[in-house]
């Protein structure tokens, strides 16, 4: 299988000597037209290559001259792997020119050496794809290229086979049925469902893939290698770097999986749709107006993703300062809007811009889509079209807080629960009309961004909302403690409150999103740097598990996840296996990278995650903890 290895923002049309040839529209015209196809010729080809990828690629396509269906299909291959297209000068001989051609599209070894950064391909000689049997590109020319170092792979074939065999790779198919056995038919709020236990069993009818796991790495278009230090470590040291990295780099929340696809939010701009069974790449947007920090919201065979950045312009905290914090503050720098993709095809439906950042991802239900902002409302759209339906102001701009989903036993009213800072309020909003049910600030002394921060979690079974936020920061020594606490879902009263432990004040995030399960509360502090559970009736602490290496940046952002009789976390460079009644740990595995605020999503025998590395991955739970029983429905 092909593996996109370029990152560029941008894909590049295949190289043609004659101008860029469409797609679709010019490859009948390329073999009937004479005068075009003499003007295909290797040293042509080469000096677009290199006008084109001044820097360098990762990928090249090499076609024969006097292969036209070779050479639509090599300009297809081409745009997919953001690669050039070249011509060799006939079949046994390869050219000076393309020989000239691929040494200077190497990508180049530059200063300061051992660094990377996004967007920056790794140096090294491209990936050279073969197009053609052996008859128009010879063993010959294919051995002279190995011999120089060349990684080589030779796509074979004539007609309807090669055309096959590049649509394969080019659009790969949708998942079919049995591939999609055990996964959710839809995602509609940030985790899943509303207590954050993203977790899947399959049926015993599912394939064996399924069952025992598969494992793949994607790179997205700004990864950096899995080993590599973080970017610009030299300037902001351990702290700053990864934090900087998460918000814009990679992943900075988890992926979402519906019905055999892994749906992932960068911020690199783009929402990407992988087959969960391969890793193969089924589509990716455009570039988007900012970052996208969300879960992807999948109903109704669409896809709903928020775009947003961490930014405050410096004029409107100048003015909040000067007026002692009465003034509206607004989180929020660049463009931000929210969009609908058709989940099988990419295409865009709809779009709505806003004002204030849209990092918290929306959330789906009975036909509307809700948004929360750094401009301080709630939004509520037609899920289908994108037509406003209501906004409701929340005294109080919302940061990563993604919105959640109560309904009211008795009543039967549902409201729309999120977090707000610049107040540090947790609001319920009536779903139908956008109209405030309640307001809780709590008597807790709240920090900086706070409750805003942090996606609330819903018991719907006990009628309870947990949310947790950053309290009593010390001026003196920057520390700062991590509190949880339970609220009545119905009317927002505080029923218990617990000190999770004080340490430096994090920065960026300061919460940890908590996970429901069986009575008991997960959720992890990047203050202490720990994963706790509580008793849900009372907060108790039952028992404490440290993240090891977690560096000054703190971990345990991201959820816990509870499947197969334990517990999941990924957290700092690593993901655990914990015992959920003892928190010891049954194992832990190292995929590279490092994680943000990512929960981990299991189905059947797989892990699928992403990370700041702006990667997305699959791992095997028996890599994690070997001893796991897969449980089925």
């Amino acid at each position: 299988m092909l593996k996109k290895t370029s990152m560029m923002i941008f894909g590049v049309v295949g190289v043609m000597s004659l101008g860029l040839i469409a797609l679709g529209t010019g490859s009948r015209a390329l073999a009937d037209n004479q005068k075009a196809q003499e003007g295909l010729t290797a040293q042509a080809t080469a000096q677009m290559a290199i006008r084109l990828f001044p820097s360098g690629t990762k990928t090249v396509i090499l076609c024969s001259p006097s292969d036209s269906e070779g050479i639509a299909l090599g300009q297809a291959l081409a745009t997919k792997l953001s690669g050039a297209l070249l011509l060799v000068q006939n079949a046994h001989v390869l050219g000076q020119a393309t020989a000239e051609a691929l040494a200077a599209l190497s990508v180049p070894e530059v200063a300061p050496t051992g660094t990377v950064q996004p967007f920056q391909l790794p140096p090294g000689k491209p990936m050279i794809y073969v197009l053609g049997n052996s008859q128009q590109i010879s063993p010959a020319i294919i051995a002279e290229l190995k011999a120089q170092g060349y990684q080589v792979q030779r796509l074979a074939g004539q007609g309807a086979h090669l055309v096959s065999e590049v649509i394969a790779q080019v659009a790969p198919a949708l998942p079919l049925k049995p591939d999609t056995a055990g996964f959710p038919q839809n995602w509609p709020v940030y985790a899943y469902g509303p207590s954050h236990n993203s977790a899947f069993k399959i049926p015993k009818s599912a394939p064996q893939w399924e069952k025992v796991g598969v494992r793949w790495n994607f790179a997205e278009d700004a990864a950096v290698p899995l080993n590599a230090p973080f970017p610009d470590l030299a300037n902001l040291g351990e702290r700053g770097a990864p934090v900087k990295m998460t918000q814009n780099l990679g992943n900075a929340v988890g992926i979402s999986a519906v019905n055999g696809i892994i749906y992932a939010e960068s911020d690199d701009y783009h929402l990407y749709a992988l087959n969960a069974k391969t890793g193969a790449l089924l589509w990716q947007t455009g570039q988007l107006a900012n970052n996208l920090m969300g879960n992807p919201i999948v109903a109704n065979n669409m896809v709903y993703v928020t775009a947003g950045d961490t930014g405050f312009p410096f004029s409107q905290v100048l003015k909040y300062e000067l007026s002692q914090g009465t003034s509206t503050l607004v989180r929020g720098l660049m463009y931000s809007a929210i969009y609908a993709f058709n989940a099988k095809t990419g295409r865009m439906v709809w779009r709505q811009d806003f004002h204030g950042n849209a990092m918290p991802s929306p959330v789906y239900y009975n036909g509307t889509v809700y948004a929360a902002t750094g401009g301080g409302h709630l939004w509520a759209f037609n899920a289908l079209t994108g037509t406003v339906k209501w906004q409701a102001a929340l005294q109080g701009f919302d940061s990563m807080s993604s919105p959640n989903v109560y309904t009211n036993p008795v009543t039967h009213q549902t409201e729309i629960v999120v977090g707000t800072s610049d107040q540090n309020h947790v609001v319920a909003v009536n779903a139908a009309n956008g109209s405030i049910l309640w307001t809780q600030k709590t008597a807790l002394n709240i920090f900086n961004t706070g409750m805003g921060d942090n996606s609330p979690t819903v018991d719907q079974a006990r009628n309870l909302i947990i949310q947790d936020s950053v309290v009593n920061f010390n001026k003196a020594n920057h520390t700062t403690n991590l509190a949880i606490y339970a609220m009545n879902a119905a009317t927002g009263q505080v029923l218990w409150a617990t000190d999770l432990g004080r340490g430096n004040a994090p920065p960026a995030y300061k919460a940890g999103v908590s996970m429901i399960h069986n009575g008991v509360v997960y959720v992890g502090s990047p203050v202490t740097s720990t994963i706790y559970a509580l008793n849900e009736d009372n907060g108790k602490i039952l028992w404490t598990f440290p993240i090891k290496n977690a560096g000054p940046a703190g971990a345990g952002r991201g959820n816990p996840v509870y499947a197969d009789g334990v517990l999941w976390v990924a957290a700092g460079p690593k993901v655990y296996a914990l015992n959920p009644q003892t928190g010891q740990e049954l194992g832990s595995y190292a995929p590279g990278g490092r994680f943000g605020i990512v929960n981990p999503v299991i189905v059947g025998g797989t892990m699928y995650l992403d990370n700041s590395y702006d990667w997305v991955q699959a791992i095997p739970l028996k890599a994690i903890d070997p001893s796991v029983t897969i449980r089925y429905e």
